[in-house]
């Protein structure tokens, strides 16, 4: 039977020093048996809050599509909400917008503009519809334009 050789001892290394530029300082996370009290609660949320990366909202592009995810990070962008608190909000919105269109209700809705269900040649149940909208001022449209009377109040013309 063959004994494997002994290992020679490898020279001792000197021990390595650590430059600031090398790796950036983790943060240190609070150990699992610390004690439960308030200001180490507090330490632990920071830490995941910092650690959390936080989801932007998307911008509108054009052609894109909005999924519903986006629309919510938009909305809660511009409340200046939390996205899980603006969440059920804006799909009970949705699905009151979608009740209504079922029911073949023309929806006027100042900021989006008036949108209605134009005729369909086959009046089906669940097939698609067929959507019209109309933006008006909110598109961009010209805006009226107060005309100057010829004659002041009290005068005759």
């Amino acid at each position: 039977m063959a004994t494997a050789p002994a290992k020679k001892p490898s020279p001792a290394k000197a021990p390595a020093t650590k430059t600031s530029a090398a790796k950036p300082a983790a943060a240190k996370t609070v150990p699992a048996n610390a004690p439960d009290i308030p200001a180490v609660r507090s330490a632990e949320k920071a830490l995941k809050a910092e650690r959390a990366p936080k989801p932007a909202a998307s911008t509108p592009s054009r052609g894109g599509t909005l999924k519903a995810r986006d629309l919510i990070a938009r909305v809660a962008e511009a409340t200046g909400t939390k996205a899980k608190d603006i969440k059920s909000t804006v799909e009970a919105t949705l699905a009151e917008l979608g009740k209504s269109l079922d029911a073949g209700e023309m929806l006027v809705l100042p900021p989006l503009g008036k949108l209605r269900i134009t005729p369909a040649k086959a009046e089906g149940g669940s097939g698609p519809m067929k959507l019209k909208l109309n933006r008006g001022a909110a598109a961009g449209a010209k805006k009226k334009v107060e005309k100057e009377p010829l004659a002041a109040g009290g005068e005759a013309s």
